[in-house]
């Protein structure tokens, strides 16, 4: 019996391509709408920017993440119930 110097496979190589181009476009798009809510370092640095906006007071800071066409963070001061939510953009650098 001779043995082949080639391997067969049924993957070629477009379609190898092709499922990790649409692997990677499918990670981008999770991290973009969930990743700096469930990073520990980007929520973290979320917080204290919302914190530092309530004035340091920890019991009076809102902090949520809205997930849409254009995910980012709110931040609510809840000792001014009548000032509007500040949108504080997809990223907060925790580089502070």
């Amino acid at each position: 019996m001779p043995i082949s110097k080639t391997a067969t496979s049924t993957w070629s190589m477009n379609t190898l391509k092709t499922t990790i181009l649409a692997v990677v476009a499918v990670l981008a798009v999770a991290f973009y709408l969930f990743g700096p809510a469930t990073f520990p370092r980007l929520k973290d640095a979320a917080i204290q920017a919302c914190n530092a906006h309530a004035g340091g007071n920890y019991r009076s800071y809102r902090l949520s993440w809205h997930v849409g066409v254009g995910p980012h963070w709110s931040c609510w001061d809840a000792s001014k119930p009548t000032h509007p939510p500040v949108d504080m953009g997809w990223w907060v650098s925790p580089l502070r």
